[in-house]
């Protein structure tokens, strides 16, 4: 499991830190900005960030799910 956002490094581990701690890689997205997101499709150009989502993909690069979640609503843990 990755994170994936286009905050800088350094937000990134704050915001990890705020939380305690989080199991996973956070990666960074910032430079060139929204690169990643967009070649996933979940890139919100207009707003300059992400749309929250889930990709799962599978150790040979294909896409077995994907769901994009609507705002203020957080992926449901036992779900993903």
């Amino acid at each position: 499991m990755l994170g994936l956002s286009c905050d800088t490094v350094p937000s990134l581990k704050v915001w990890a830190q705020s939380l305690g701690g989080v199991g996973y890689p956070l990666l960074s997205d910032f430079h060139p900005h929204g690169k990643a997101s967009e070649s996933l499709g979940i890139y919100n150009a207009e707003g300059g960030f992400p749309l929250r989502s889930v990709t799962i993909i599978d150790p040979q690069g294909v896409v077995r799910a994907f769901h994009v979640y609507p705002a203020g609503v957080l992926p449901v843990p036992d779900e993903v």
